[in-house]
């Protein structure tokens, strides 16, 4: 409605409108796979610290057999 009542264009209208849906559906489905991404490196840094957490267990157990 902004734009009609600027320009007084019910074309130039429309197509402003469907450019900015398409701007809105693009950066909506950036920030998904942003996010899907991000999340994806969450869980592989929550691994690797798990791992390393095992890892210091096997570390202390090996010395209470060392002594």
């Amino acid at each position: 409605m902004i734009v009609y009542l600027a320009s007084h264009s019910i074309p130039l209208a429309v197509v402003t409108t469907l450019a900015c849906s398409l701007l809105l559906q693009v950066v909506y489905f950036g920030s998904v796979l942003f996010l899907t991404w991000r999340s994806s490196c969450d869980c592989r840094a929550g691994e690797r610290a798990e791992h390393f957490g095992r890892a210091r267990k096997l570390d202390s157990s090996q010395r209470i057999f060392m002594r």
